[in-house]
């Protein structure tokens, strides 16, 4: 990794880029799509809309995601993706965090999550909603990973403290209460925004299994 010359605060930005990512659904369902699907309002889309809706939502997550780890690598001399060892006492906490998500989501499904969504949604749409998931589960990682090295660059050393999670609550997870109209709905999120930045610090920094923890407590 190239060393880091960077202010912490660029860390933050990176953070909040992540974050305007997630954002660009809206101006897709705001600007694009009204004129692509004549006027129909979301409520109404059928299932080819909704399709074709996460695959536009995908490409620009895919591709804000691409460009912050390239240029996060680049100009910060935060390589994302490389390999860090991940510590076994941290590995059972996380997937303790990861249970315990799964779990808040069941009672709130009444069933597992991904049963309830397969049967509300059928073989089709419930391959397309994952495969979303998936993609925003890429930008949940990046605005807890910016979040944690904007805190850790600040302090100078590294903190057990999981500020990238404190940085998803307010944003990621804040941002559903708006988006949801429920103000229960944003809390829930926020609360899994903060599980998730203690997952990512719990499993050493280390991007691609904290990725892969992270989907499982956000989609099982």
């Amino acid at each position: 990794m190239k060393r880091d010359k960077s202010s912490p605060w660029e860390f933050l930005w990176y953070a909040l880029y992540a974050f305007a990512g997630l954002g660009l659904e809206l101006v897709l369902m705001g600007g694009v799509e009204p004129a692509l699907f004549g006027g129909t309002p979301p409520s109404r889309y059928t299932a080819a809309h909704t399709l074709l809706h996460w695959g536009m939502t995908m490409a620009c997550w895919g591709l804000t995601a691409a460009l912050l780890v390239r240029q996060a690598e680049k100009k910060l001399g935060f390589s994302l993706l490389e390999a860090r060892p991940v510590p076994r006492k941290g590995a059972r906490l996380a997937i303790g965090l990861a249970a315990l998500c799964i779990l808040l989501n069941a009672l709130d499904w009444g069933t597992l999550k991904v049963i309830g969504e397969f049967q509300k949604k059928g073989p089709l749409l419930f391959a397309g909603q994952y495969l979303y998931y998936a993609f925003e589960v890429v930008l949940v990682l990046l605005i807890a990973a910016f979040g944690q090295r904007f805190w850790e660059a600040l302090r100078k050393g590294r903190s057990r403290f999981p500020f990238g999670g404190v940085v998803l609550c307010c944003t990621w997870g804040a941002i559903h209460t708006l988006s949801r109209g429920s103000l229960s709905t944003g809390l829930g999120v926020m609360a899994f925004g903060l599980m998730y930045g203690a997952i990512y610090v719990l499993l050493g920094r280390d991007a691609r299994t904290s990725y892969l923890t992270m989907l499982a407590a956000f989609v099982i």
